[in-house]
């Protein structure tokens, strides 16, 4: 038997192996439709933030008081408090978390934060997902601080 057609066989042999583990793992899972309804995992509600500053510019050490509204829209209330961060976007692109708050849902808040720096800071106020909401951001917003 020559090289050439002992690699074929070997190629063929492992596509004929790969077949029949692929045909295992699709057979091996259970259909979602199998698993009952109390069982599955309940729908998060969707959550809406709109926030911006009570004022565009501020004096250093002066405080940034950001205002709005957290939102479930129309799944209604929930049974749990949001926790809101106040995020502040670096130069490499990351988002910091400056400062924090509790929030009801269709609720109301308000973050506030000391910057002992002068410059333009990039915002947003951001929800983390937990186990009734989805996770949420606001529109990016911009403070002056001179």
């Amino acid at each position: 038997m020559t090289t050439t057609s002992m690699r074929r066989r070997a190629r063929w042999a492992g596509l004929a192996l790969s077949l029949a583990l692929a045909g295992l793992c699709s057979t091996a899972l259970p259909a979602q439709a199998a698993i009952p309804a109390a069982h599955q995992p309940a729908k998060k509600k969707p959550v809406h933030i709109k926030a911006g500053p009570v004022k565009a510019k501020v004096h250093k050490g002066e405080q940034i008081r950001i205002h709005g509204h957290f939102a479930t829209g129309p799944a209604g209330r929930g049974d749990d408090d949001g926790i809101l961060y106040l995020q502040e976007q670096t130069q490499a692109g990351v988002w910091v978390n400056l400062a924090s708050a509790s929030c009801s849902p269709d609720n109301d808040f308000d973050l506030g934060i000391r910057l002992n720096v002068s410059g333009s800071v990039t915002l947003r106020v951001f929800h983390p997902e937990s186990t009734l909401f989805t996770a949420a951001v606001s529109a990016v917003f911009t403070v002056v601080v001179f």
